[in-house]
């Protein structure tokens, strides 16, 4: 999965996605391309809920895999 997070064709930084968040008066934010997690972290990090939806597999891996290992236990919703 490190593979996955550094191969990400758009991959953002953890900041880019913390500013917009920051500034919001959302409490919920949704993410419909999660990607590699990047916005559930920065949700995690301003204490704010974070949803997301990702088709592929192996990122929603790489998803799971980096908020376990914030010490975090995601929840997975699938069909």
């Amino acid at each position: 999965t490190d593979e996955l997070l550094s191969q990400h064709p758009t991959q953002k930084p953890l900041e880019c996605m913390e500013r917009p968040i920051q500034y919001s008066d959302c409490e919920v934010i949704a993410d419909p391309y999660l990607g590699s997690g990047t916005t559930l972290v920065a949700c995690e990090r301003l204490n704010r809920i974070g949803r997301g939806i990702e088709i592929s597999p192996g990122y929603v891996a790489v998803s799971l895999e980096r908020l376990s290992q914030m010490g975090l236990t995601p929840k997975l919703i699938a069909e």
